[in-house]
């Protein structure tokens, strides 16, 4: 999963005291991109920008620097990497942006100077997670010590850009399928129960598929609730993700060695398809909720 570097810095990169201010206010503020006419701090941005990019390629030590820049209403993160000559990955992981799609109107933006990775000592959301896990081996090393950027920790990883896995992710950000193949045997909303026989909520899907089949993480987060021997959903596991989410997978026929509180990642094997507690066939029953209230997954899927 980790992406190998075609070549290795044989010096680390050297923050300037201006560059680890835990203020954002000590960053020089840009109030336009649009033009470089009598615009002296964009000049000035972009010069340093190009010099790191040489020095960069030649394997030397950058000199690093930030800026900040209060987003208009037309500005994407494309459009500011296009103006900015910075790939769009290390305005993104500096300044928490979950996706290519974010909303930027109104946010005051770092502008780093040296292209890479700023990946924050403790990620939260599901692109920082997956980042902390693809490099995971490189940020355990010790080579590459935290840096207080804008009042944040964060690991730079100089010249690094988003693997294929993390691109894809950052750039297609939907929910995954938890089963790769099944048959919808109950939809979301009333149903006459099979167990009952009564009219009833079905506050989730059911996605029937044999027993054994592997069960994955829809979406990235940590592990809220694992449990075992339930009388209604036998073995089954809550996963706690972004904005007040949760989901749930239940009759599973065993999990996998996960621990509450736990990370996981989308896609990731939790468990395997069951028949345990209240199934009338082996299938996994899975929920969405947004801030405890139902969703019909279907509609996040298919989103």
């Amino acid at each position: 999963m980790i992406k190998k570097l075609a070549f290795i810095f044989a010096i680390l990169l050297c923050l300037s005291s201006a560059a680890v201010a835990a203020d954002k206010d000590s960053y020089p503020h840009i109030e336009s991109l649009l033009s470089r006419k009598s615009n002296y701090l964009l000049q000035q941005y972009l010069d340093e920008v190009q010099a790191a990019g040489k020095a960069l390629k030649t394997g030397k030590e950058p000199f690093i620097n930030f800026y900040t820049y209060t987003a208009g209403a037309k500005d994407t993160l494309m459009t500011l990497y296009a103006r900015c000559s910075v790939p769009y990955e290390s305005i993104a992981s500096l300044n928490h942006l979950a996706n290519k799609e974010a909303a930027l109107e109104g946010m005051e933006l770092i502008l780093p100077t040296v292209a890479g990775l700023y990946i924050p000592a403790q990620p939260v959301s599901e692109i920082e997670i997956l980042l902390a896990s693809c490099y995971s081996v490189r940020i355990n090393s010790g080579n590459y010590p935290t840096y207080n950027i804008g009042g944040e920790d964060f690991y730079f990883l100089p010249g690094e850009r988003f693997t294929p896995e993390v691109r894809a992710f950052f750039l297609n950000p939907g929910m995954s399928l938890p089963l790769d193949s099944y048959r919808l045997t109950s939809p979301f909303g009333m149903r006459v129960s099979p167990i009952s026989g009564l009219w009833r909520f079905h506050k989730g899907i059911d996605m029937a598929a044999p027993v054994g089949t592997v069960v994955m993480a829809c979406k990235a987060g940590t592990v809220k609730r694992i449990g075992m021997d339930d009388y209604t959903y036998g073995n089954y596991i809550i996963l706690q993700h972004e904005q007040g989410m949760t989901s749930l997978y239940a009759h599973l026929s065993s999990v996998y060695d996960l621990k509450e509180g736990g990370t996981v990642l989308r896609r990731q094997p939790i468990g395997k398809v069951g028949q345990t507690g209240l199934a009338t066939g082996p299938h996994l029953h899975f929920e969405i909720k947004v801030n405890g209230e139902a969703q019909d997954p279907e509609k996040y899927l298919k989103g």
